[in-house]
């Protein structure tokens, strides 16, 4: 008797529960993958979506609606009237913001993704070179199926390459909200038939003040993450591994050797002390492999070897040091110098306005030892 109320009971609750989720056809939906705003005129925006609309009959078919509002929820209801799917948010990939938009800040656009319940954290959020419809709506030579889909797997696979420092929404939430640390996305670029990533977007706050191009990434992205299976390519002067050379000079530039090491393994500590003015001792290890060289060397010299090994990470440690010195002049801190810097005061609190004045007198020192465990060429 008892097993049979609780089997009634059991099966009342599953109705009632049932009941509570509102029903969704696949066909009928519009899943957004990419969403991008532009600053426009009227203190508007312009808002481009990209989404999967199903339907039976046909393959997956991408849709790019565009509209203008002066909220985003506002260009939200307005693109629901120009489609007879319903818009949904779950499948968002990634977010891109035009270069003037991003100049003038992107924190309350930005929130409104943090309050969207039915969107992840792990959302990629990026800068556009130009505009945000350029990229979405960017016609490529190979066009893929979704150009949502396209960029979260652009960025996505960059990040696992670590290439990319990771760039998503509770990244951005965490470095803004932060005292003594700023938020730095990618930024892309659409150019000769192809979307690409050209670079990183720095930013002071919640607005893009400056961009540093992809040749520069490994040297800022070090000193914020280890590395696992990094590369990097390195100009050396010439002049010190001429009696080295086991052949005629082969290279562009009669001054230049490049160099390609792969398999980067690095470790970074960033030392402070509780001083009026910070400064701040930087130390990098690397171990990497000699992959690609534009000379052809006697490597199994121990004497070349050595040679190659200071060489390289003089470049990584001068490089490195005209970024910091960059960033100090321009007063944005990705690396989180503040950070560092707040975590030895205890309890003495540090503004964010205090932190800028002491940052623009903060001393460096940077060494870098490098060393170079296997080498790929051909002796």
């Amino acid at each position: 008797m008892i097993k049979t109320i609780m089997l009634l009971l059991l099966c009342l609750c599953t109705c009632f529960l049932s009941s509570c989720v509102e029903p969704r056809y696949l066909e009928k939906l519009g899943l957004i993958t990419a969403v991008g705003y532009d600053q426009a005129e009227d203190e508007k925006i312009t808002g481009t979506m990209v989404l999967y609309q199903f339907n039976p009959a046909m393959q997956d078919v991408e849709k790019v609606l565009i509209s203008k509002s002066k909220t985003s929820k506002g260009i939200r209801l307005s693109q629901n009237l120009e489609t007879d799917h319903k818009l949904v948010s779950g499948q968002l990939r990634i977010t891109v913001y035009g270069r003037e938009l991003a100049e003038k800040g992107i924190s309350h656009l930005v929130d409104t993704l943090e309050r969207d319940s039915s969107i992840g954290n792990m959302v990629y959020l990026t800068i556009a070179d130009t505009t945000a419809e350029q990229i979405l709506n960017y016609q490529m030579t190979e066009r893929p199926s979704n150009m949502g889909t396209y960029l979260y797997n652009l960025v996505r696979q960059n990040v696992e390459s670590e290439t990319l420092v990771s760039p998503t929404l509770q990244e951005f939430i965490t470095d803004y909200g932060s005292v003594g640390k700023d938020p730095m996305l990618p930024l892309l670029k659409a150019s000769d038939g192809k979307v690409g990533v050209d670079g990183f977007a720095l930013f002071t706050r919640d607005k893009f003040i400056k961009e540093i191009k992809k040749d520069k990434i490994f040297f800022i992205r070090s000193l914020m993450e280890d590395y696992d299976a990094g590369s990097v390519e390195v100009e050396l002067p010439l002049e010190k591994f001429k009696p080295y050379l086991t052949s005629p000079h082969l290279g562009q530039e009669k001054d230049k050797v490049y160099i390609m090491i792969d398999s980067i393994k690095s470790s970074h500590k960033i030392k402070t002390e509780k001083k009026a003015t910070p400064t701040f001792e930087v130390n990098l290890k690397i171990e990497s492999r000699l992959l690609e060289m534009s000379e052809e060397m006697k490597l199994s010299n121990p004497k070349v070897l050595s040679l190659l090994e200071n060489e390289i990470g003089n470049y990584i440690e001068k490089n490195i040091k005209e970024i910091i010195l960059m960033l100090q002049e321009e007063g944005t801190d990705p690396i989180g110098f503040g950070m560092e810097y707040k975590s030895i005061r205890g309890h003495e609190d540090l503004s964010r306005e205090k932190w800028d004045k002491l940052y623009k007198d903060a001393s460096f020192q940077v060494k870098v030892e490098n060393k170079i465990i296997r080498t790929g060429v051909i002796d």
